[in-house]
């Protein structure tokens, strides 16, 4: 398809970069590359049938090459389809399995799994969207990815400002803004640009920066990214956040092939600007980015934290540990709690969090029903199969069945003593079936049926 820039976009352009805009209108009309990771919280997560030919050079898991969206690898959570430059965000941010850490724009999630899998699901990772049916997308990819460090949000940031002042040790701000570096792998959005809507989202940009400045610990990393081009989305906000706060202080970062500084005759002519980077496709094996890293000076305070109740009554209690003997290896028994009907493993019972409006918080283990603990999806994908007293292997006929819909009859009496079982193909465990007369019943959701 086509990428049909308007006048006003390539009159732009060449008045910033010249004799150089035409080769970078040339490659907006490239083919744009596809690229995946893996999964590194999957025990054998390089058992992928994805070419890993390719190599990404910044990523230890990262390959150029397309994933099959209906493929085991994917419905797994073993692989996730990422945007090669975008990749290198959560490399800048490289969060620890001790830290919290803020995805503030978070949606449809890339980001932040990529973050889950650099803190071995281990720290607390807050992901947050303000739009309820993207952050709804962001949960779903949390859970396909077996996370269960996270809690998935869906506020403004300014929700934030007053309970998590100060709080985190990383946050990252993958601002929303006007997408002119992803024009040529979505050229529909073409129609939307204009130079008054770069504008309005400079301004949008502007405010999401001031409250991850209240958010930041002293001593704290702050990542800031766009998929845009436009100056006055990337230098100009920068240098505007740099003389508004002067205990802000950019870092320099290390550039691979085709990554270049950034610009600071774009940026009011602060040379600080150039330890940003960019990535332009005409130089870059990617679509176009601008991201930078930055400290906020200075040594961080005592957090106190207050917890909420885990909500567990002894009868649920019974229930966990029933069904656990009969399924399980192992009994779950860190940071358990009840929610409604659900029993969860928290990724915090920081008090904080009642004052947002949560979608998830840590890992759905299951649902409390007529005295018994009915197991969830998001506990299959997040586990390993050791972890488990069966695992059926399916094959590839049975595998088409189940993602069906239909349930699945036994020709052989197996020696299944429990109820629930692991079901696996190509062995990568992928869901729950409940066992019962040689007959496997089909617990799929239905919303992931194929």
């Amino acid at each position: 398809m086509s990428v049909n820039l308007s006048q006003e976009f390539k009159r732009k352009y060449q008045q910033l970069l010249g004799d150089r805009a035409d080769k970078l209108f040339t490659a907006m009309e490239a083919k744009s590359l596809d690229s995946f990771r893996l999964n590194p919280l999957k025990a054998d997560y390089q058992n992928v049938d994805c070419d890993k030919s390719q190599p990404i050079e910044y990523s230890n898991i990262g390959y150029y090459g397309n994933v099959d969206g209906n493929s085991i690898d994917h419905l797994a959570g073993y692989v996730y389809s990422q945007e090669p430059s975008a990749m290198y965000v959560s490399e800048l941010v490289d969060p620890k399995p001790s830290e919290s850490v803020l995805d503030l724009c978070a949606a449809p999630g890339s980001k932040s799994t990529y973050l889950a899998t650099k803190m071995a699901s281990q720290g607390l990772l807050v992901s947050n969207e303000i739009n309820y049916k993207r952050a709804k997308v962001l949960s779903s990819n949390i859970e396909r990815m077996g996370i269960s460090n996270t809690v998935v949000t869906n506020n403004s940031p300014q929700d934030f400002e007053k309970p998590f002042a100060e709080y985190f040790d990383k946050i990252l701000v993958d601002a929303p803004c006007s997408g002119e570096g992803m024009f040529r792998k979505d050229p529909d959005s073409v129609k939307y640009w204009s130079q008054e809507y770069v504008e309005q989202c400079a301004n949008r940009q502007k405010h999401i920066l001031d409250s991850a400045y209240q958010l930041l610990k002293p001593g704290g990393t702050l990542v800031y990214s766009t998929c845009t081009f436009a100056p006055e989305e990337n230098e100009m906000n920068i240098d505007y956040f740099l003389n508004k706060y002067d205990d802000i202080e950019l870092l320099p970062v290390t550039k691979y092939p085709g990554m270049e500084d950034g610009r600071p005759e774009w940026g009011n002519g602060n040379p600080e600007l150039r330890k940003a980077l960019r990535m332009f496709p005409d130089q870059f094996k990617g679509e176009g980015h601008f991201m930078c890293k930055m400290v906020k000076k200075g040594e961080p305070g005592k957090l106190h934290v207050k917890t909420f109740n885990d909500g567990i009554k002894k009868d649920d209690l019974a229930l966990i540990q029933k069904f656990a003997k009969a399924n399980l290896n192992q009994t779950p028994t860190n940071n358990l709690f009840k929610l409604n009907d659900f029993l969860y493993q928290a990724a915090s019972f920081d008090t904080r969090f009642k004052k947002l409006h949560i979608l998830r918080n840590g890992l759905k283990l299951g649902e409390f029903k007529k005295n018994r603990l009915e197991p969830d999806i998001a506990m299959i994908l997040a586990i390993q199969p050791n972890e488990l007293k069966t695992v059926y292997e399916l094959n590839d006929e049975q595998f088409k069945k189940y993602l069906h819909g239909e349930a699945l009859i036994l020709q052989e009496t197996p020696d299944f003593s429990n109820k629930w079982i692991g079901l696996s193909y190509r062995n990568k465990l992928f869901s729950w079936g409940r066992y019962s007369n040689k007959q496997i019943k089909n617990v799929y959701p239905k919303g992931l049926r194929r």
